[in-house]
């Protein structure tokens, strides 16, 4: 299991080491048979953030994320299947997103672990900035297959897509509504635009005009809700590199592949 860090720079450099001694290893070996046998030994699930502490107890052990997970996973699932997209390819073809998006998770990660530690008004400031950082990532994640639908349907694409859109879209999935409950606006237009404060415990935001008493308590709750949104994508991204471990016929080329892909990560970490 990757051990528990507290600060992003100690994951990366974690993970620098890990992907430089696997290219090492398999690179100096000589028969491509034993070039499977590493890959198919190296265990994929010590970089899923299911086993890391949050509030003392393993995102896994939490109900909440087990309800984000099962979401995420039913609806990547209905993506490929009835739309015909490859979750990987769309997810990962943006680069600059990729590159910020891991280091931004693991701050979020750390930041929301030392909320206890914060005076109230720097609790307040730090919570909805973690709101809006992580809404934002989530939402980008989600707008990158929405992207690839599009153009798969040789439909007029755009940098920015709003909420509307992709329900129009994915409007025949089953389950749409409780996937886009992830995804309330009810905070995340007023703290972008700077838009709110704290009086009293409450959060008074103002969005399109209209002023809102909202309770800090449940702001919190919304957090980590995407917070477990986000580490259930990662899950996903996971378990399908482990179907790559699990692949019966893994060709010269096929290790290729995955030696060029790690050292291009390795190039984003190190940079």
């Amino acid at each position: 299991m990757m051990p528990q860090f507290t600060d992003p720079n100690e994951a990366k450099k974690y993970l620098i080491g890990v992907f430089k001694n696997l290219i090492k290893k398999i690179e100096e070996t000589k028969t491509h048979d034993e070039k499977v046998k590493i890959i198919k030994e190296f265990d994929m699930a010590q970089f899923t953030a299911e086993d890391q502490l949050l509030n003392g107890k393993k995102v896994k052990d939490h109900q909440e994320y087990q309800n984000a997970k099962a979401i995420v996973y039913d609806f990547f699932n209905w993506i490929e299947t009835q739309k015909g997209i490859d979750i990987l390819k769309a997810s990962f073809g943006d680069k600059f997103f990729n590159e910020m998006s891991g280091d931004k998770t693991l701050m979020v990660g750390t930041l929301i672990s030392t909320l206890n530690s914060l005076t109230s008004d720097l609790q307040a400031y730090f919570i909805l900035n973690i709101f809006r950082t992580t809404y934002e990532l989530n939402f980008k994640n989600m707008t990158l297959i929405l992207h690839e639908h599009l153009k798969k349907q040789n439909k007029k694409t755009n940098d920015f897509y709003y909420l509307d859109t992709f329900k129009t879209e994915f409007n025949d999935y089953p389950k749409i509504d409780d996937l886009l409950n992830y995804f309330k606006n009810d905070i995340r237009n007023p703290v972008a635009h700077e838009n709110w404060f704290v009086k009293g415990g409450w959060v008074w935001t103002k969005n399109k005009g209209v002023e809102k008493k909202q309770d800090m308590l449940e702001i919190s709750k919304q957090i980590y809700e995407l917070f477990y949104f986000r580490v259930a994508l990662f899950t996903y991204f996971s378990d399908r590199c482990n179907g790559f471990v699990k692949d019966k016929n893994i060709t010269p080329e096929k290790i290729s592949d995955l030696i060029e892909g790690i050292k291009r990560k390795l190039k984003e970490l190190e940079n």
